[in-house]
């Protein structure tokens, strides 16, 4: 397994970690530059460089923890991030500059939104070859991130059907949508390999 302590620099200096690994204005934390509005209740905007999304697909392909058999009805080819220690890194970038925009989009307040919110994260993996789709479903969240970690691929993307939005984040870009009103699904990667980064995020209590 390779090692990348350059995802990890967080813990040593987080100012140098933040410049090179979250993308600029989202870092700046200029939400109202950034964040663009897609659809109804489904916004994107950058999240991180290129060359951390480079670091984290290589990093998870030389795990091999690759795995079909942790969701019963709707499956994905995936790997938690606890399972390969990327957790603690990721919900530090998830708490600093992606839970803040929901919190500014949707005015979410009080400590069930803030100190207490938990998610789960995984990356997924969808190949044209393999498993190239995801049937249409409902996440057991409040609310989901998902970005995209590549760009060279074709196909793919999060298909909401009721809002008749295509949603295909690239090479760092998040979209963030609310889990109850919006039903969704992974539409075919017909070439190349689609990485993806997902959270179902949920308020404490």
């Amino acid at each position: 397994m390779i090692t990348t302590p350059e995802l990890f620099a967080y813990k040593i200096d987080p100012e140098l970690w933040s410049k090179k690994m979250i993308a600029p204005g989202t870092r700046d934390k200029q939400w109202d530059l950034v964040v663009e509005n897609i659809g109804p209740e489904i916004y994107t905007f950058p999240l991180f460089t290129k060359e951390f999304c480079d670091m984290i697909i290589e990093y998870a392909e030389s795990t091999g923890k690759w795995t079909k058999a942790r969701h019963k009805f709707y499956p994905t080819t995936d790997i938690l991030l606890e399972d390969i220690q990327l957790k603690e890194m990721y919900e530090y970038a998830l708490k600093n500059y992606a839970h803040p925009i929901a919190r500014h989009i949707w005015k979410l307040e009080g400590t069930s939104w803030n100190k207490n919110i938990t998610s789960e994260d995984f990356i997924a993996r969808y190949i044209s070859s393999e498993q190239a789709a995801l049937d249409i479903h409902q996440d057991h969240a409040d609310y989901t991130f998902t970005v995209g970690l590549n760009a060279d691929y074709e196909g793919g993307g999060t298909w909401f059907p009721r809002q008749q939005i295509l949603a295909n984040p690239k090479e760092g870009y998040c979209s963030l949508f609310p889990s109850v009103t919006h039903r969704h699904g992974g539409r075919p990667t017909t070439k190349g390999k689609r990485y993806i980064v997902v959270s179902f995020v949920r308020k404490g209590d």
